[in-house]
């Protein structure tokens, strides 16, 4: 069996707002609606990656797989622990609601998913900073345009590096 054969499926944490959507595009479209390109570009990530996903955005507070699924993520793309926990760190102390992004430590949240879970080979798709324990598997796209062709590009470039390296290439 082959090195490919034996890896295991790459997760794809997963923000939502600044990624599958922007505050541009809500505007145009309406609250809450996902961009059809950019969940496109998602998709194919799943797809062609073999990858799993994982939601690591405040969408995760209820459950946004049906949702996701609707605007073109393919069904059963999920990992069977679909979220990254919410701990107190990322509510606000005083009314309970989630924390900005920037700052919830969504870092550590994916870095304390990906321990519980045992997953090593992963990718973050964030808008915002997740830490250096991430480096060379963030892909920040910028929250105006939400996650490119170049993002897309750039992610899969990461998993090849990182396949390489657990190659011993």
């Amino acid at each position: 069996m082959d090195q490919a054969a034996r890896r295991e499926p790459l997760t794809l944490y997963l923000d939502v707002d600044g990624v599958l959507t922007t505050a541009g595009y809500q505007r145009r479209a309406g609250a809450d609606r996902l961009d059809p390109a950019e969940v496109a570009i998602v998709a194919s990530l799943v797809r062609d990656l073999g990858g799993v996903v994982v939601v690591s955005s405040t969408w995760r507070v209820a459950d946004c797989r049906p949702t996701l699924v609707a605007a073109g993520l393919p069904a059963g793309c999920f990992h069977a622990d679909w979220r990254t926990a919410i701990p107190d760190t990322s509510r606000d102390p005083e009314t309970g609601g989630m924390l900005p992004a920037d700052r919830a430590r969504r870092g550590d949240e994916i870095a304390e998913h990906a321990a519980r879970n045992g997953i090593t080979r992963y990718l973050v798709l964030d808008d915002v900073d997740v830490g250096l324990a991430h480096r060379g598997r963030h892909v920040r796209p910028d929250p105006e345009c939400g996650i490119t062709e170049a993002e897309g590009a750039l992610a899969r470039e990461l998993v090849a590096r990182m396949d390489a390296a657990s190659d011993g290439k």
